[in-house]
């Protein structure tokens, strides 16, 4: 029952930890090259179309990136599985006594130390991932789906995108001023940025109401220095 929380634990928190930093990148990549878009006086028509162009190929090189990135790891686990799988054929002994030593160090000894060894060595599959998981320090050797997560990645980064470009969408066919259009698109994308924040509470442990206004900070930096490169644009 322990083995199954922790799993799940460990997968939530990884599902929890991709939603969150794909709608951060989303959010304020997005908000910046609109500030920029807005600084340099474009018009609306000219936002939309590129803040759209700009969404699809940054979701794109988000998910291509993870992907490749998933695939790079999981190939990695692999070959160190078959290269221990064959230290253990060839060398049985010496990695035993490397086992016996994990073991050891982790505070066996005695007779447990003896009867955890020849218990792991029986089952030489669970003897190749103890082998692993200490040489490569990590918890857990499994990989999930490269394409699942490139596909949580790119619809993150698209939902984050979304705050600063659904309000030029809604309001580009109405008689309204671009300054005002450039106003709502702030005010939503202000309250996407703090939810972008807050979620990272779940991945870090730290306060939502902290998180989220780190998140405002760190978006409106990136917006002033667009905005400013916006206004110099000579057009």
């Amino acid at each position: 029952m322990a083995t199954y929380t922790d799993k799940f634990h460990l997968q939530g928190g990884e599902l929890i930890r991709q939603i969150t930093f794909g709608m951060n990148d989303g959010v304020v990549s997005v908000f910046a090259l609109l500030a920029g878009l807005a600084g340099a006086g474009q018009e609306p028509k000219v936002i939309v179309i590129t803040l759209l162009a700009a969404t699809i190929a940054g979701a794109l090189s988000m998910a291509a990136g993870e992907f490749i990135s998933s695939k790079s790891e999981a190939d990695y686990y692999s070959h160190e599985i078959e290269q221990e799988s064959l230290e253990i054929k060839l060398c049985p002994e010496i990695e035993k006594e490397e086992l016996r030593k994990i073991y050891k160090d982790k505070g066996f000894e005695g007779e447990l130390l003896d009867q955890v060894v020849d218990h792991l060595v029986k089952d030489k599959e669970i003897w190749v991932r103890e082998m692993v998981i200490d040489e490569l320090g990590v918890t857990d050797i499994e990989q999930g789906s490269g394409i699942k997560t490139a596909l949580i990645i790119f619809v993150a980064f698209i939902l984050g995108a979304c705050f600063p470009t659904l309000p030029y969408i809604f309001l580009i066919n109405f008689d309204i001023e671009p300054l005002v259009m450039f106003k709502s698109a702030t005010m939503v994308t202000v309250g996407g940025l703090f939810l972008a924040g807050a979620l990272k509470k779940f991945v870090t442990g730290v306060n939502w109401l902290k998180s989220g206004v780190e998140m405002l900070l760190v978006g409106f930096f990136a917006f002033s220095i667009s905005y400013a490169i916006g206004l110099f644009i000579p057009f």
